[in-house]
């Protein structure tokens, strides 16, 4: 049986911005993911993740985070990275009324991961959570990157204009070593490499704090990484999962891929 794709949107109840979401679902399905997409993309960038799991037995809501996609938001930019998180939270409480489900499993892949671990660090649902996995998460960006990022921030316009955006110049090839990839991301419209003066600073500060904080997760937690990774530094990760006191825990690191 094929999914069945839905879109909608639902209202951000911390200021009313509109967020695009998506549903792939059968009606037999016993279980339920909810996956949030990572800096510049959306969700309708994971199509060969549906596909993949064409036949599993599992449901998969997604929506575009504020700045993004086809989500309301200037491009790139949120007032803050708890908004974000609270954006999730408003997507999984209106998923479970919509599943009437009370367990699912969290995907977060690149900046979406870390925007997963810190709504499941928070509590929020985190007993119902069967499962947190995640991808790339970014909790330390590469140094050319990060002086990229301190660069913009430390700038006197950061100060008076936080919401200001620059390009984040990212390298292409540091996306994925498929030519097919690369371009269907280049030719992508709604797909963005602007990030805030704002962001770029929370960007930089979040990570650390997210693997300080690993001890208070109480969920299984699955971490990929690709040892070539371009724009987030695998040691993110690795220091994460060293920080897990949790027992059921893995990571997996993935010796040629970026």
């Amino acid at each position: 049986m094929t999914f069945h794709h839905k879109e909608f949107h639902i209202l951000s109840s911390s200021d009313k911005s509109k967020l695009y979401c998506q549903s792939w679902t059968k009606s037999n399905s016993n279980r339920l993911l909810i996956f949030h997409h990572g800096f510049g993309e959306h969700s309708g960038r994971y199509t060969n993740l549906i596909r993949y799991f064409s036949k599993s037995d599992i449901n998969f809501y997604s929506f575009d985070m504020r700045g993004h996609g086809n989500s309301d938001g200037k491009r790139g930019h949120s007032d803050s990275f708890d908004l974000y998180v609270r954006d999730l939270a408003d997507f999984v409480s209106e998923v479970l009324k919509r599943e009437q489900k009370e367990r699912f499993f969290l995907l977060g892949h690149s900046l979406g991961g870390a925007i997963t671990l810190r709504y499941s660090q928070e509590g929020i649902n985190q007993d119902n959570i069967l499962g947190l996995i995640l991808g790339s998460p970014a909790l330390r960006v590469r140094m050319d990157f990060r002086k990229k990022l301190k660069k913009f921030a430390a700038g006197i316009l950061s100060k008076i204009s936080p919401s200001s955006v620059v390009d984040a110049e990212l390298n292409l090839q540091y996306l994925s070593h498929d030519p097919e990839v690369i371009e269907s991301y280049k030719q992508d419209p709604l797909v963005h490499g602007k990030v805030s003066l704002k962001m770029g600073t929370e960007l930089l500060e979040i990570g650390p704090q997210l693997i300080k904080k690993a001890n208070v997760l109480r969920c299984p937690v699955l971490i990929l990484h690709g040892q070539e990774d371009g724009l987030v530094d695998v040691n993110g990760s690795t220091e994460l999962y060293k920080n897990l006191i949790y027992r059921n825990k893995r990571i997996k690191i993935y010796p040629v891929l970026s």
